[in-house]
Order: C-alpha cells, then structure tokens, then sequence
C-alpha cells in the first residue's frame, strides 16, 4: 500500500478505436455530425437473421496495425496495443517505471478462440491477455484484470483512481476492449434483448439494444503537467448492487442510486452541481425504466441525460472507458452530446433528452453503467476547481473476523457441494439452477457470514464484495459454446449465457446476502489474498465500505478452490 494520499487524478492521454473511427477525434467529429458507425452485420447471427452492430472498418484496421508494425497476438491483443502505445506517445509516460500501472477492463476478452474440451488454450484467459499485452507495451508491474459485466470499464478506472489515490502509482493506464464474436451476440439474441434497428434510448418505440465492439485507452495519472487541456479530474466513484436479480435490472432504481450518491459523496459535490449525466442508455425496456428512476431518487431529474450507444452500439468492457472519454471531451469542449434517433420519451419517470447536441457550461458530468449481476457504477468527472474532492483515512483498526473455504475432499464436485448444501438446511430451489463456480461461491458465502451475526453486520449498502479467480467464467463458457457448436439452430440457452460472465457468483451472493454494496471481479494470474485484502482495507479506510467480503473464488472442471475473509474496520 501506498504511504500518502492524494487528492487530485487527472485525465491525460486517450485514444478510442471504435465503428465511428480510429482516434478521439475522429470518434468525436463523427458524433459531432451525427453520424453513426452502426452497420449492417450479416456474418455472426446463428440465427441466420442480419442485425445491426456497430463494427470497426476490418481494413483500416489491418492499416493502422501494420503501420504501428504490431504482429503478433490476438485480434484485440494487437488493438490493445496499438492504442495504448498511442496513449503513451501522446503523454510522455514510462511504461517501464515502477509507478506506472495498467488496468485491463474486458467482459470476454479473447472469447473467440475458444474451442471446446475442458482444457481450453491459455489465450482464452483474461489474465493471460492482459500479462501479453503488458508485456508487449513494456510494463514491469503485472497487470490488473477488472471483469465486471458491462460495468467493467467504469469499474476499472474507479479502480485506477483509488489505487493512484492511495500512492500504489502516479500514473494508470486504463484500457477496455470487447470484440463481437457469434459467442456474445448469439447470447443477447437468446434473450430477445438485440434491438431490429438503431438502439433508441429511453424512446417510447425502443425495442432493445445495439452490439458494438470498441477498444479505449485512458491514462490516469496524479501529475497534472500530463493532463489534457482544459484540465479534467476524476473526482470520485462508487459501485453497488442490485441484489435482486442476476439478469434484470432493479424494478425500483435503488442500487444505481447507492452508486450515484456515493459517486457525489466521494466528489463533494450534491447534485445540483451536475451539468449532465451520460448513462449506461441501452435502449432495452427494463434498463432504461431502471435507469430513469434512479435518476429521479438521486434528484437529477431535471438535469441532461444522454446515451451514445446508437453512435457505436454497445461495447460491454469498452462501453465505460470510450464513453468516459467523450464525457471528458464534451466537458472541454462545452457540449452535451444528443442521444441519436431518440423523438419521444418513453420512460416511467421524466427525463432530460434530446435528439440535438447542445451548447453548455457544465463543469462536471456523472457517468453511470448498470449490468449483468446487478451491478452499477458511477464515476464523476470535473473541470478542474468544480469539485471539491474528498479524500480521507478514516481512523480505525482494519480486523478480519471471519473466514471460510472449500476444497477437494476426495469427493467429485457436484457430491461436494451437494452436502455442503444439505448442511446448511436452508432451502433455496434456486441453487440447483446455478452455474458450479455460482454454487461454490454461494456456500461458501453463506459458512462464511453464519460465523458474523447479522445484528452485527452494517447497513447492507454498506457491505463490499470483493472476488477474484484465474478463470474468470470459463467453465460455463465451454457449455455454452459446446450448445452453439452441437446445436446451432436451437441457438443459444438464456439460462446458460447468463453465467458466462465471472461476476454472476457475486451477484447471486449479492441476493442471497441482500448485500447492497460494492461488489468488483478481478482476474488474476495466480491467486493472491494480498492484493485482495489491500483493496478491502481501502475500501474500508476509505469509507466506500463499513464491511467486505473478500475472496478467491475459482473453478474449472474438477478443478476448485474458494477462500473468503469477512473484514470491518472499528469506529
């Protein structure tokens, strides 16, 4: 840990590859003209059926990564690290140097070459994605893997912030990417939740939400020479959980709101001083009705709200990172985006949209992401001296006071956890549906708190979840692709796509729990409790959290193990 906090994070160098463009700037003219990278996709529909999808130009692409002279890696490997050698260039900041950090953000990463067996290759794992592309942009610190649904990229750079916060470094590079792959489309096609034409966020016609792949690099960094000009801050952040249902949003708003007002809290701000809000807006019915009543329970009804899904689709891991620095942008440049194609509202509570782009002072914005688990996530970023910062250790000693774990006992997995059901005798007819690595999490969540008494538990918005594994989702994914090989005109099983995403296992403890609070999935390359503990005492001496749930969380075929640790802090 770091032995100083600081104050200000700033916002440096970007580069955005997306279907509307290679660069910021061409990104930002194409929106500026109301011009969409949306297109029609005709080769990655089981289903047979076109649909639209934001798609970077495959030969511009082939151009700018053989001009850059990147040849080897993956797809999204070589994106990677092409823009983030454009961040670097265009901030002067060492890779090399001990106190520079890089954040991977991805749902799925290099999702597209996995093949079946129970053995799948090393390049289908998140960790081993991000340790090539470090590797390859010459950082000497490992690599830290966020996967939290489609909050990944806001997740990520809150993440960035608090470590660089804390002194683990003085500069962050934080990049997202996801890809589309027949994997994910055939995936949200199950659920019914792609819409027949351009996304229409918070529109009374919409009928669900756009695809995009994109990759975004942003540099994060506590030295203010570095930032871009007119100065940008990251002022502060906060993540929750719905605790409700691991595939749909909240009916009520409440968890994005836990989010928002922490997001507000850590800036020193009130929402008043908002000047605009650019939300997760993924034109599905149920998240955009989510969406508009946390605004209204945070008391930003009246404030601008858009969504740039129509310009690129939606992005998953990338979304928070891209859509983060064109926040960052319209702040510089005196802008609020319009939300492209929307005409009428059509959301329960009221709100602030508009088709045209808009002339502002705004000094601060709020960002907003919702996802899969019931996640959400809220980042504030200001103008420099619109905000006021609030960064304090609280006194107190950090304690852990409980812990619990799962191995192998000589036992096949599925007898294991079986009994260790039965034990508990608490009867939930809902265990049996979940995915394994969702089951081991489950009990051991649950052996875990039996040992800390709910009298003495805080505030459930109050309780973090902090996890971590190697594998991320990858036992279920090799289900789910095994369906897309052996059965491809059934499609994909909603049931099963659902767990295809490593943060499911903390959403289902989250409901389980009724736990409100924070929750982050990291990927890591071997396990270590260290690093997790860490961030729980930042959590908690940072007041994000009064308690946290921390944990290893791993499981592959007949491969598992589970580790968790229950800390507080004493006031």
């Amino acid at each position: 840990m770091g032995s100083e906090m600081t104050t200000h994070v700033y916002l440096g160098a970007d580069y955005v590859v997306s279907s509307g463009g290679f660069g910021t700037e061409e990104n930002l003219r194409n929106i500026e003209a109301y011009r969409s990278g949306v297109i029609r996709v005709d080769d990655l529909s089981l289903y047979g059926d076109p649909f639209l999808a934001g798609r970077i130009d495959p030969q511009r692409e082939g151009q700018e990564v053989s001009a850059a002279g990147i040849t080897e890696g993956t797809r999204l490997e070589k994106l990677m690290q092409l823009i983030i050698e454009r961040v670097l260039a265009l901030s002067g900041v060492d890779s090399r140097a001990k106190e520079t950090g890089l954040i991977v953000a991805t749902t799925k990463g290099n999702i597209d070459l996995l093949r079946g067996g129970m053995d799948p290759g090393q390049e289908v794992y998140l960790s081993e994605l991000a340790r090539r592309v470090a590797k390859r942009t010459g950082f000497v610190c490992d690599p830290v893997v966020v996967s939290n649904a489609c909050i990944s990229g806001v997740s990520a750079l809150i993440v960035a912030g608090r470590l660089i916060r804390r002194g683990d470094y003085r500069h962050v590079v934080v990049v997202g990417g996801d890809l589309l792959t027949d994997f994910v489309v055939s995936g949200f096609q199950a659920f019914k939740s792609v819409s027949r034409g351009l996304c229409r966020p918070y529109d009374r016609d919409r009928d669900g939400l756009t695809m995009g792949e994109a990759c975004g690099a942003l540099l994060l960094t506590a030295d203010r020479q570095r930032a871009l000009s007119p100065v940008v801050e990251w002022s502060g952040g906060g993540i929750s959980d719905d605790a409700n249902h691991i595939s749909g949003p909240s009916r009520t708003g409440e968890g994005l709101c836990f989010a928002i007002r922490r997001a507000l809290e850590e800036s020193g701000i009130v929402a008043r001083q908002i000047g605009f809000v650019n939300a997760h807006g993924t034109a599905t019915v149920y998240n955009d009705e989510m969406e508009s009543k946390a605004i209204a329970m945070a008391g930003l009804s009246e404030v601008p709200l858009t969504s740039l899904k129509p310009y690129f689709g939606h992005t998953l891991g990338a979304a928070g990172v891209i859509e983060t620095i064109v926040c960052a942008a319209q702040l510089r440049r005196k802008l609020i985006y319009g939300t492209l194609g929307f005409e009428h509202e059509g959301v329960p509570c009221p709100v602030r949209v508009s088709a045209r782009h808009a002339k502002s002072e705004a000094g601060i914005c709020l960002k907003t992401a919702s996802g899969f688990g019931g996640c959400n996530a809220a980042l504030v970023l200001a103008l420099e001296g619109a905000a006021n910062p609030v960064v304090e250790e609280r006194s107190g000693a950090v304690r852990m006071k409980a812990s619990c774990g799962l191995q192998p006992q000589g036992l096949p997995f599925g007898e294991m956890i079986r009994g260790e059901f039965r034990a508990l005798e608490s009867p939930n007819l809902k265990f049996f549906k979940m995915d394994d690595l969702c089951k081991l999490g489950y009990v051991t969540a649950e052996k875990l708190l039996r040992q800390v008494p709910g009298s003495i538990r805080p505030a459930p918005e109050r309780i973090a979840l902090v996890l971590a594994n190697r594998s991320s989702s990858l036992d279920t994914d090799l289900r789910h692709r095994e369906i897309l090989d052996t059965h491809p005109r059934e499609g994909a099983s909603p049931a099963v796509f659902v767990y295809t995403l490593a943060n499911i296992v903390a959403g289902e403890i989250c409901i389980r729990q009724r736990i409100q609070g924070e929750t982050t999935f990291f990927v890591q390359d071997c396990k270590s409790m260290t690093f997790l503990r860490d961030y729980a005492r930042l959590l908690l001496v940072t007041g994000a959290a009064d308690a946290v749930i921390c944990g290893w969380c791993e499981l592959l075929g007949t491969r598992f193990e589970s580790e968790f640790e229950y800390w507080d802090i004493t006031k």
